[in-house]
């Protein structure tokens, strides 16, 4: 009962100070803090999270922590029954990242990362991150894990990012361009596919420029 009363007190993310299972973190010279999530398939060193996450710790002294997501389904609205998991583990990296001196934290996520991300963000709105970046982001048939449900109720500064090549995620970001102001950018990377191949020393920079602002 103690133990509950104290929980409801004070968030979960102030006691847990490990950090989750098989994420990757770098720690960095900076008491600013990112925390990243790979797309469907993929994993914490692959496409997008690997070179945003090293050339954050390298250029602007970034604590990196790039999560290992759930990758076990086929079909995109199957992972709706992996959200709380997902919900919990984003609790305990804040915890984690605090636990290092990180008083600024960040949030990204790449394809079904981002939809997961978008979905915490929505049910947690008093969660202590600072800003919001999602790449390639989709609404798929999911209304939990699905940008153009969520994105209209995230109320912290974001950053919404696109490779235009890929049609889909074209599409769906023209549903967000409504949205765009002073609090929330949108970028579409010409020739960009839906990893960004190729393109990711440009998206890094405008990152960076975005995070310096």
């Amino acid at each position: 009962m103690r133990f509950t009363l104290l929980t409801i007190l004070f968030p979960i993310y102030l006691f847990a100070v490990s950090a989750p299972e098989k994420a990757l973190y770098l720690e960095g010279s900076s008491d600013k803090g990112i925390i990243l999530a790979h797309g469907k398939g993929m994993d914490p060193d692959f496409k997008v999270v690997k070179p945003l996450r090293l050339a954050l710790h390298k250029d602007m002294g970034f604590h990196t922590l790039s999560l290992q997501m759930p990758n076990q389904h086929e079909a995109y609205e199957d992972y709706e029954k992996e959200q709380p998991k997902v919900d919990a583990m984003i609790d305990q990296s804040i915890a984690f990242l605090q636990s290092k001196g990180v008083k600024t934290i960040y949030l990204m996520g790449h394809s079904l990362g981002a939809g997961m991300t978008n979905g915490y963000l929505v049910s947690h709105p008093n969660a202590p991150i600072k800003g919001y970046i999602a790449i390639g982001c989709r609404g798929n048939k999911s209304k939990v894990i699905s940008c153009t449900d969520n994105m209209t109720k995230i109320k912290i500064k974001t950053f919404d990012i696109w490779g235009k090549e890929n049609s889909e995620d074209e599409a769906y970001a023209l549903l967000r361009a409504p949205l765009v102001g002073a609090n929330y950018r949108q970028y579409g990377v010409e020739g960009a596919n839906h990893a960004l191949d190729g393109s990711m020393e440009f998206v890094i920079e405008e990152i960076e420029g975005w995070l310096e602002q």
